[in-house]
């Protein structure tokens, strides 16, 4: 195909366009007869034209390697499974994120989603993993970046977040970019959510980073394959809507929004996994003293790792997870309704650390345990109430061993009760998945 051929066969119709509007005297009868087929014809040049300068991009990705990865699980379930490309390996976090050159992460959806759900996953394990301030700077684009899509994540959807030195942060939805010239830190942000100091279990960052190899994420990457029509679905919300489905969308929205105000709001679910370093020195959270930090030393250290959980239990979903699944799409049409604010984004920021790390004070290592050289990890799903209060302890994933279970129980309950909930959440409760792995120096 000749694609400077076309496009400027394409810039041709568009001067045809602008000397037909601005010489004739009445407009034009067939101009105004198809205006759709004449805004087909400029918007495919400029699709022409903006193509050729994603081609040098294109082929600059292309030649990345992947450097690791990885399957992130929740609740005995596997979410998604995620890989990191690079120009060059790299197992230090630290130059991963200061090298300079074209970087990707590709994230393949395992479970459906509400956009709800989507949303409180990224920004609860963003919010631990990095500073208020350079959180702040970056909310807006955040939100940008996570309503980029129209739908919600559904299984065998396919998501990458690029980053470039030309053109900053961008993101791609089953292979349609939907947001680009994002600042890089906001790539940096993300990152941090997999390699950072609180990723979702250490041995996920150590197979992200290359360090440990995961054969089953390669193949769930490979094999779980994109519905054709989430593929056009995503390329739709690029496309110029025709004037007659304008309206009728307009009509269906205040349809959709009358609906949702009768509708009673829904629990609002967030995954985040975080790591617990006693006996080093922790990640101090906002307005944190010295003197708390180092109440927080022992002589074990617990890490998040994933090595004991059992998260690697089954890749393809099971009839159990397809019927959870086929509900979570139901419910999805209503909340995608929903828009995500700054205030929202910033005050589950501040919140999310509060819980983690005072649960995390309050973690004990049994000396039965430590005697015996018992290891394992518990996650912990809790649900805090409007005022604080724990309202619900399960522990959605067991060690082998009975005595770490009843110990992570015992830490959480013992945390509580939390401090109130911020009015930005719009929430009557609030409810957080904690992974506590009780690991031996």
């Amino acid at each position: 195909m000749d694609i400077q051929g076309t496009a400027a066969g394409d810039a041709a119709i568009v001067r045809k366009v602008s000397e037909t509007v601005t010489t004739a005297k009445e407009p034009s009868k067939n101009l105004v007869s198809q205006p759709s087929k004449w805004l087909k014809r400029l918007f495919k040049g400029m699709a022409i034209m903006t193509a050729l300068g994603l081609t040098s991009l294109a082929a600059a990705q292309s030649n990345l390697v992947m450097n690791g990865s990885s399957v992130y699980a929740d609740l005995g379930k596997d979410q998604f499974a995620a890989a990191l490309y690079l120009e060059t390996q790299q197992q230090n976090p630290g130059i991963t994120h200061s090298m300079q050159g074209q970087k990707r992460m590709e994230v393949r959806v395992l479970n459906n989603y509400s956009k709800r759900r989507w949303f409180n996953l990224w920004m609860q394990s963003i919010s631990i993993n990095n500073s208020r301030e350079t959180f702040s700077d970056s909310a807006q684009d955040l939100i940008t970046l996570m309503q980029a899509p129209k739908s919600a994540p559904k299984r065998g959807d396919f998501i990458e977040y690029l980053s470039s030195p030309d053109r900053g942060t961008s993101m791609r939805f089953n292979g349609t970019e939907l947001v680009a010239g994002l600042p890089s830190e906001v790539f940096a942000l993300l990152l941090n959510t997999w390699i950072g100091a609180i990723p979702p279990t250490t041995s996920f960052k150590n197979e992200i980073l290359g360090k440990q190899s995961n054969p089953e994420a390669v193949a769930l990457l490979k094999t779980v394959t994109t519905d054709p029509q989430r593929v056009s679905l995503a390329a739709s919300w690029i496309l110029p809507p025709e004037p007659a489905a304008v309206a009728e969308r307009l009509t269906e929205r205040a349809t959709t929004v009358k609906s949702v105000i009768s509708v009673n709001p829904k629990a609002k679910l967030a995954a985040v996994a975080t790591t617990a370093n006693i006996g080093t020195k922790p990640i101090a959270t906002q307005g944190q003293s010295e003197e708390q930090n180092k109440e927080q030393s022992a002589a074990v250290k617990l890490i998040a790792d994933s090595d004991n959980a059992g998260s690697k239990s089954g890749s393809l979903a099971k009839a159990s997870v397809e019927t959870v699944a086929a509900d979570s799409e139901i419910n999805a049409d209503i909340e995608d309704e929903v828009d995500f604010s700054i205030t929202e984004a910033l005050a589950m920021r501040d919140y999310t650390p509060l819980v983690v790390q005072k649960i995390y004070k309050k973690i004990s290592y049994p000396s039965r345990a430590i005697d015996r050289g018992l290891e394992g990890t518990v996650r912990m799903s809790i649900v805090v109430s409007k005022s604080g209060a724990l309202k619900k302890v399960i522990v959605a994933q067991k060690s082998r061993h009975s005595i770490l279970n009843k110990a992570a129980i015992k830490a959480t309950e013992r945390a509580a009760p939390f401090p109130e909930l911020p009015a930005a959440l719009n929430t009557d409760h609030f409810e957080i998945t904690v992974p506590i792995t009780f690991k031996l120096k």
